[in-house]
């Protein structure tokens, strides 16, 4: 059994992107605080799958509570955000102020997907190559901008910090989400529990 009580589990709540964009960005870039932006977005599929590792596929694709995602969904949204940034990263890279759009996602949330551990490993290489794209960026690049249909004007860094903020949030909510089920099903989380308390985002 494990310690940690359900009351004391750690929540990070991020407000939404499309009815508050300047306090989401706000929230994002508190979470990210000083950390090493390399230091976690090259370890953030890690850290997934560390807390996936022996959970069975039905578990990882449950509807955890109402109103919440399956754990398994929330790594689709990743790779959906690595997609998008990929993008926004290589358009400020190479062209001065790009404009680019935001995006829902809620729709994104449902389109079709990999079975759940494909899409987890296609995510890790997705993620992989994007940091490799920024690790090799001179950095003078950090401090070009671009704009945001919805968030206004922001730097690369800005950009790299907000995703660094958000990876930590549904670390956090991937987390919560397989304490439930696991619980649901009668799983211990007491390893849970100590792998999470490992990666130090509490």
């Amino acid at each position: 059994m494990s310690p940690l009580a359900d009351t004391d589990v750690h929540r990070i709540d991020i407000p939404s992107a499309t009815e508050d964009p300047a306090a989401y960005v706000d929230a994002l870039l508190a979470v990210a605080g000083d950390r090493d932006p390399f230091d976690v977005l090259a370890q953030t599929p890690v850290w997934a799958a560390r807390l996936f590792a022996d959970l069975p596929t039905e578990l990882a694709e449950a509807v955890p509570e109402p109103g919440e995602w399956p754990a398994a969904f929330i790594v689709g949204h990743l790779f959906d955000v690595d997609i998008v940034y990929g993008f926004r990263w290589r358009l400020v890279a190479t062209e001065d102020d790009p404009v680019y759009p935001g995006y829902d996602e809620q729709l994104w949330a449902p389109l079709p997907r990999l079975p759940f551990r494909q899409m987890l490993d296609a995510w890790t290489g997705l993620r992989a190559s994007n940091v490799a794209l920024l690790a090799a960026l001179p950095p003078a690049d950090w401090q070009r901008t671009g704009r945001h249909g919805e968030q206004g004007g922001e730097t690369m860094e800005v950009m790299i910090r907000k995703v660094v903020g958000h990876d930590i949030a549904h670390i956090n909510q991937i987390y919560r989400a397989i304490r439930l089920v696991r619980q649901a099903a009668g799983l211990d989380v007491a390893e849970l529990d100590a792998v999470y308390a490992s990666l130090g985002l509490r």
